[in-house]
């Protein structure tokens, strides 16, 4: 029996000692301490983001530090983003990572950009048409027990590439190459959302920072491209408040100067409540409108309508439509 206790208590310690070391491994801080962002911007004008950390660890290390932003797809921000970073530990640049690295602590293979928006999403934008981007460190930063390392990266982005009228606000996490984002604790993963970014360009504003009626997905997109609307409800008090049945009327506008209307109120046309008061249609433009072969829809003036089409709801809750450009990438 004593024996028999004896290597209950010799296992409880190596399992304790094996517990304490993991931790030790482990158990590190990652602060973001600022984020210095401008406030606007003209689209494709190179704007510079000075994000400040700190790193602490009570075990000795060696590894690659990551930064991932979150930022609207059309800015296409691996081709157009440079970052740098100073640290008591030394200088250097990042790469960015590449989309068929798999993350680190990612369960399900996924790599750094789609396991950054499974675990942070977009964060306080209202358009899910964002895509978070991946960079590391060249070389692996070596840290010594109880290190407290400051860091200063210096991010250069070239904003707005579509050319479009946008206001979003970035996002950015920081982490280490080992850990990625590990689902036990988040302060091996610090994530902060920047204030809202205005980049002045061309067209109607794409507003990812405030809530709207009226919401694409795509933003951009062809006539022959699937689109989704949603018709938010809940954002303000709009004539259409306590109706469960929502409708979508729209004039298509074509390339040979024709309009096409589709105002009937049928199930084409039915939206689907998705989430109390949110409603949502998902169609082929070409085949909604119609269009004949060879002839190419440019853009679409729509309304939400009740059953009956005696009630309409327009852009800004007014009787103006709302406006859908179709645009390539």
């Amino acid at each position: 029996m004593k024996k028999y206790l004896q290597n209950i208590r010799t296992k409880l310690l190596r399992y304790t000692v094996l517990a304490v070391f993991i931790l030790m491994l482990t158990n590190c801080e990652f602060l973001i301490t600022s984020i210095q962002q401008p406030e606007t911007a003209n689209a494709g004008d190179v704007i510079t983001v000075t994000l400040k950390a700190e790193f602490n660890d009570l075990a000795a290390y060696s590894k690659k530090i990551i930064v991932g932003i979150l930022a609207p797809k059309s800015w296409k921000l691996g081709q157009n983003t440079t970052i740098t970073y100073t640290s008591s530990k030394g200088n250097g640049r990042l790469t960015l990572i590449p989309s068929t690295e798999v993350a680190a602590s990612a369960k399900n293979g996924e790599n750094w950009s789609t396991h950054m928006k499974d675990k942070m999403g977009i964060g306080p934008n209202y358009i899910d048409d964002m895509e978070w981007v991946p960079f590391q460190t060249v070389e692996s930063i070596s840290v010594n027990n109880g290190d407290d390392i400051p860091a200063t990266f210096t991010i250069k982005i070239k904003v707005g590439v579509d050319g479009l009228n946008t206001s979003a606000r970035l996002g950015y996490v920081v982490c280490n190459n080992t850990d990625g984002l590990d689902g036990g604790t988040t302060n091996l993963w610090p994530y902060k959302f920047a204030d809202c970014l205005q980049v002045v360009g061309e067209g109607d504003l794409i507003d990812y920072c405030n809530p709207s009626l009226a919401v694409l997905n795509p933003v951009k997109a062809l006539d022959n491209d699937y689109e989704s609307i949603t018709f938010d409800n809940t954002v303000v008090e709009t004539a259409l408040k306590g109706q469960n049945e929502i409708y979508f009327c729209g004039t298509a506008h074509t390339s040979d100067g024709k309009d096409i209307e589709v105002c009937a109120q049928n199930a084409a046309s039915k939206m689907t409540e998705t989430q109390p008061n949110k409603f949502q249609i998902t169609f082929w433009p070409r085949k909604f409108f119609n269009a004949a072969a060879g002839q190419t829809l440019t853009s679409i003036d729509y309304f939400f309508t009740n059953k009956d089409g005696t009630i309409k709801v327009g852009y800004g809750n007014t009787d103006a439509p709302f406006k859908l450009n179709f645009v390539c990438e």
